[in-house]
């Protein structure tokens, strides 16, 4: 089983895109124009952030408009677009179709209303599904950067027969990084809050402990495969 590409979202500052790439992580998130989200940022300064972080960028946005997706990919030329809330597989093949880089669907367990299935964004030209969480305790729904810990068995039915990678969300953390590895096998795990001193401040220390954990736990399958 080949390492787990680690994805570390909802980054605001090019101190902490700049710590990422050199901490060895694969992915820095950054949300641009997501109302709900105190980690979101405009896309000037979602520009900036990209531009300083030492490894592939992946924008994610809420209910795009063709606008916001096409300036996006041209300002910040990101690794890939992920479509965060209850995008519709139509829109999902018209962006993909305009832009040239990949388009990652986020899929919310328990599924919300409006959102297909994960065989219906992977029709429509889904390069990875992210399976993540959704909180609605504040009144509003929050997408990712809950905290929530997915029910891993509902995940492991979910992407059983997905045919793209999977990324796995929803409260990991260093210090549960390796069960969810071991347990659902996933291309890779997407992290927020799980790696924050503050929300929207990443903690170096934790990122650095999430780095280890992931090697390791990659290291000891490998090894229990031989």
């Amino acid at each position: 089983m080949p390492r787990p590409a680690i994805k570390i979202c909802g980054t605001t500052s090019v101190r902490d895109a700049t710590m990422l790439g050199k901490a060895g992580v694969d992915f820095c998130g950054i949300l641009v124009g997501v109302s709900f989200s105190e980690r979101s940022l405009t896309l000037n300064e979602a520009r900036e952030v990209a531009a300083k972080s030492g490894t592939k960028n992946v924008v994610l946005l809420c209910n795009p408009d063709l606008s916001l997706a096409e300036d996006v990919a041209c300002e910040i030329r990101p690794f890939a677009i992920q479509l965060l809330c209850q995008e519709s597989p139509s829109l999902l093949t018209e962006i993909k179709s305009r832009l040239d880089c990949e388009v990652w669907k986020s899929v919310h367990l328990p599924a919300m209303e409006g959102q297909a299935s994960i065989e219906a964004y992977v029709d429509a030209g889904a390069d990875a599904i992210l399976v993540d969480t959704v909180d609605s305790s504040e009144g509003f729904s929050r997408m990712g950067g809950t905290g929530k810990v997915a029910d891993w068995d509902l995940v492991s039915q979910v992407v059983a027969s997905v045919r793209v990678p999977f990324f796995v969300a929803g409260g990991i953390g260093p210090d549960n990084v390796g069960a969810a590895i071991d347990v659902l096998s996933p291309c890779g795990v997407d992290l927020c809050s799980g790696v924050e001193a503050s929300r929207g401040i990443r903690d170096s220390r934790k990122v650095a402990a999430l780095v280890r954990n992931v090697l390791a736990t990659s290291e000891k399958i490998e090894g229990s495969a031989t």
